[in-house]
C-alpha cells in the first residue's frame, strides 16, 4: 500500500465534518489503489513523487455522500429498520458492478455510518457534496436517494420524502427537478410526462425542446468522473428520459 495515499486520507477525513473519519478511510482506499494502478502503468517518474487521483476522490465524495444521506433519510422517523439497511447493501451488490474488495468496504462504510446515523449532519454533508461536485453529479445523487429509499419493501414514507426533497434544496436541486426525478421511480400514466417536466396538453415543439434540455442536462458524460460503474448507472437513468420521450411522442403522434 502507497503511505502517501493514507496520508492523504487522513488529511481530508480531518476536515470532512461529522463523517471525517469515513471519508478518509474510503478515500485512502481507493487513492493507494489509483497509484498502484498508474505506478504499474508507469506514469510516475522516478523521483518525482506521487500524487492524488481526482478521480478516485469524487468518486469517494458521491460514495460517502450517497451512503451517509441515505441512513439519514431511513432515520428520519428515529429508527432505521434492519430491512433498509439490507436493501441499501443490495442496491450496492446488484446496481453498482464494483469489485469483491470495493463492495466489501462499501458494505463496511454502510455499517459504520448506521453506527453513527444519528450524528449525521444532513446540511453539512449536503453542502459539502453541493461543493465539490457538478449538478449533473447532484441530480445523479437525488435519482439514487429515491431508488435506494424505494428498494425497501415498505416504500417510501411521507416523512422519507420530506426529506428527500429538503436535501434535494439543499443540494440546490429546483422543485421541478425534484419532481422529475420522482417520477422515474413512480408508476401511472402521466409519468412520462411528469419525466419530462411538461404537461399532458403539451405541444410537439414544447416536449421536443424539454426532452433537448433534459438530455443535455443528464447525458452520463457529465458525471465521467465519479468512475464507470456510477456512468453506468447515469446510463440507466439518462435511458428512462428516452423511453418517456419515446412513449411521449408515440401518444401525441409525431
Amino acid at each position: 500500500m502507497a503511505i502517501a495515499g493514507k496520508l492523504i486520507g487522513a488529511l481530508v477525513g480531518s476536515i470532512a465534518g461529522p463523517l471525517g473519519t469515513l471519508f478518509g478511510g474510503f478515500l485512502g482506499h481507493l487513492i493507494d489503489r489509483a497509484v498502484e494502478e498508474r505506478r504499474a502503468a508507469g506514469a510516475f517518474a522516478p523521483g518525482i513523487g506521487v500524487a492524488a487521483d481526482p478521480v478516485s476522490q469524487a468518486q469517494v465524495n458521491f460514495l460517502t455522500c450517497l451512503i451517509g444521506l441515505s441512513i439519514a433519510v431511513a432515520n428520519t422517523e428515529g429508527r432505521v429498520r434492519q430491512s433498509q439497511i439490507e436493501a441499501m447493501k443490495a442496491f450496492f451488490r446488484d446496481h453498482l458492478p464494483y469489485g469483491q474488495a470495493d463492495q466489501e468496504l462499501i458494505q463496511g462504510l454502510i455499517d459504520s455510518m448506521y453506527l453513527e446515523r444519528d450524528r449525521i449532519d444532513v446540511e453539512a454533508l449536503a453542502t459539502y457534496f453541493r461543493g465539490t461536485t457538478s449538478p449533473a453529479g447532484r441530480l445523479l445523487l437525488l435519482r439514487l436517494l429515491l431508488q435506494i429509499a424505494q428498494a425497501d419493501r415498505e416504500g417510501v414514507s411521507r416523512a422519507e420524502e420530506e426529506m428527500i426533497r429538503r436535501i434535494a434544496a439543499l443540494l440546490g436541486i429546483a422543485d421541478p427537478f425534484y419532481r422529475q426525478a420522482r417520477a422515474e421511480t413512480g408508476r401511472g400514466a402521466g409519468r412520462a410526462f411528469e419525466i419530462l417536466g411538461v404537461s399532458p396538453d403539451a405541444g410537439a415543439e414544447e416536449i421536443k425542446a424539454a426532452y433537448r434540455k433534459m438530455a443535455m442536462e443528464n447525458h452520463p458524460d457529465r458525471v465521467a468522473s465519479l468512475g464507470p460503474e456510477l456512468v453506468k448507472i447515469a446510463e440507466e437513468k439518462f435511458k428512462a428520459i428516452q423511453e418517456a420521450y419515446d412513449q411521449v411522442r408515440r401518444e401525441k403522434g409525431f
